[in-house]
């Protein structure tokens, strides 16, 4: 499959093969939103380029698993943890991954049939095969999983200069068993040991925190509960709330809940219908300073409200994009 450009962050999101999820702007960005796939039969090899500073949260396809290897200068945190040349995101089925970059993130990744794994996974001694069920960052060391890197873009050059080249299936598959062994070796150095009991009630993992914080906000945004209501909904402290956050998110829930609100009012105004206006679907969603929300707006998508409802109005293109990242 050739490189393909996409001029729009919500078609880039849900051309990601096996995953899930959702993806939101961040930050003013310029570049194009661009993805690179070459798929070998179970296993699909991804070079991306985001074009703007994003939040995400997603989980892999039930029998699917996933690896995320962040290239210089991405600054990408997932799940609390800054990917660093050593190490990577490890993505388990149906488990949600959340994120954030902070400029726009360079990456390759690695989506995963769960047959491919098992099948070397009795090879690798001391490997339990529990441990791929469980999403989080593999620390390794820079080498190991530089070779991991090597490989993808090896494939990539080798599938450019010779698109053919994979069409066999030994050649396809002695690729696939080297890269396997490369993921798996990996997981074996960095190990999963148990964390040691504790006493007493269990406090909220940072992940349920977020779960239970996102959705207030989403029913905050419907209208039918109050923003303000979140530490009481979650069962948590505002402190431990804005930890969460920031950990996952890179930021606190009340920046959360303003982006979650423009990408929801971007989403209405691309599906608007005759009659609608930008004071009336902004009025859905709390918003009264409509002069301080077109400028965040501006800011955030590079084109003002008035704009983008003339466009869906007119029945153009991009309105036909409605939706804010939606899940696939």
């Amino acid at each position: 499959m050739p490189l393909l450009i996409y001029p729009d962050f919500e078609a880039y999101s849900n051309s990601i093969n096996g995953i899930d999820g959702e993806m939101r702007i961040a930050g003013r960005g310029d570049g194009a939103w661009s993805l690179n796939m070459l798929d070998l039969d179970g296993v699909i090899l991804m070079h991306g380029l985001d074009g703007a500073p994003v939040l995400y949260r997603g989980a892999p396809h039930a029998g699917r698993f996933g690896v995320y290897l962040s290239l210089p200068g991405s600054q990408t945190t997932l799940d609390g943890q800054r990917v660093g040349e050593d190490g990577f995101t490890w993505l388990a089925p149906q488990v949600e991954v959340h994120g954030f970059s902070q400029v726009p993130a360079r990456f390759l990744a690695i989506d995963f049939a769960e047959h491919v794994l098992m099948e070397q996974v009795a090879q690798v001694d001391g490997l339990e095969p529990s441990w791929l069920y469980r999403t989080g960052n593999i620390t390794a060391t820079a080498p190991m999983v530089g070779r991991i890197g090597a490989l993808i873009q090896r494939a990539f050059d080798v599938h450019e200069g010779s698109p053919d080249a994979f069409a066999q299936p030994g050649a396809r598959g002695s690729f696939v068993n080297q890269l396997v062994a490369a993921v798996l070796q990996c997981h074996l150095l960095a190990g999963h040991g148990q964390a040691p009991a504790r006493r007493g009630r269990p406090p909220l993992s940072r992940r349920e925190i977020v779960r239970r914080g996102i959705a207030h906000i989403q029913r905050s945004l419907r209208g039918v509960a109050a923003f303000a209501d979140i530490p009481f909904a979650v069962g948590a402290s505002q402190r431990s709330l804005n930890r969460a956050f920031d950990d996952l998110f890179g930021m606190a829930p009340h920046q959360f809940y303003l982006v979650e609100r423009l990408h929801a009012i971007r989403g209405a105004l691309r599906s608007a219908t005759p009659g609608d206006t930008v004071t009336g679907i902004c009025s859905r969603f709390g918003v009264w300073d409509l002069g301080r929300m077109a400028a965040q707006y501006a800011r955030m998508f590079d084109v003002q409200p008035a704009q983008e409802l003339s466009r869906a109005l007119a029945g153009k293109p991009a309105a036909a994009l409605a939706g804010t990242g939606r899940r696939r």
